[in-house]
């Protein structure tokens, strides 16, 4: 299985799935054009797409839906209108073509958001943005993946130095908001295994996070916790840039 996070953050979220000759989207917030401009780099025309997962209905996730038939799109009923077969409910799991999909319910503030455990063969992967905490049944089901993409959105200090309304700074750092970097290192220090050999810190902040700052706190959390993560590849995905990983992908798509 392998991933291209294409976009990751307020201004956009999307990431690409493939394993064999199969192509999962996991939500869309980016314009087409710049899509299919993304996909050109992996060599996966935008018709190839089968399927697209949506997280929730905020902007950033959900502005390409337009793009796609029904046919195409799953997501929990609150999120969009979706096919009576395509409803996404925490908890269940779902095969789609040869992908296993587990969706598990994520705190953030609007109905129906949701993240993802997906299988596909021996592989795991585990997609976790926009959250305020993780629900405690959750913790066991992502226990050690191969690939973790997971929110690490904010430092906390950054956060509170921003010129951001009080308002939107307490939503941020609410139980309906998102994972600041220390309770994302945490939960991952909790979660890894002996199979997990990537993770991808998602969702950074621009204005309250950078990706030194996340990957330093990370590193101490899983030092202070007696983690061994030698053989992980930890990187930070970007608002910009794609990251890639997983088996049999390309070192560099540039």
């Amino acid at each position: 299985m392998r991933y291209y996070v294409f976009n990751s953050g307020s201004k956009g979220n999307c990431t690409l799935l493939i394993a064999d000759n199969h192509y999962l989207l996991i939500d869309m917030g980016i314009a087409k054009k710049k899509l299919i401009e993304k996909l050109a780099e992996t060599g996966v025309p935008f018709e190839k797409i089968e399927y697209v997962l949506f997280t929730h209905k905020h902007i950033d996730h959900l502005s390409g839906l337009r793009y796609f038939d029904k046919e195409k799109v799953y997501a929990n009923s609150a999120t969009c209108e979706v096919l009576k077969n395509h409803e996404l409910i925490p908890y269940n799991t779902y095969k789609i073509n040869d992908f296993r999909i587990t969706v598990i319910p994520t705190s953030h503030d609007v109905e129906g958001s949701i993240g993802f455990i997906i299988e596909y063969g021996e592989e795991k992967l585990v997609y976790i943005t926009d959250t305020g905490y993780l629900y405690q049944k959750v913790l066991p089901l992502i226990k050690n993946a191969d690939y973790y993409i997971f929110e690490s959105n904010h430092n906390v200090k950054m956060l509170l130095k921003t010129d951001r309304p009080q308002r939107l700074k307490q939503r941020i750092l609410g139980d309906y908001g998102h994972l600041s970097n220390e309770d994302s290192a945490l939960y991952l220090t909790r979660a890894l295994g002996e199979k997990t050999k990537e993770i991808v810190l998602a969702h950074l902040s621009e204005e309250a996070n950078s990706p030194d700052v996340a990957l330093e706190t990370f590193t101490r959390i899983a030092k202070e916790s007696g983690i061994s993560f030698d053989n992980i590849s930890i990187r930070c995905a970007s608002q910009h840039d794609t990251v890639s990983g997983g088996s049999f992908v390309e070192v560099s798509l540039k």
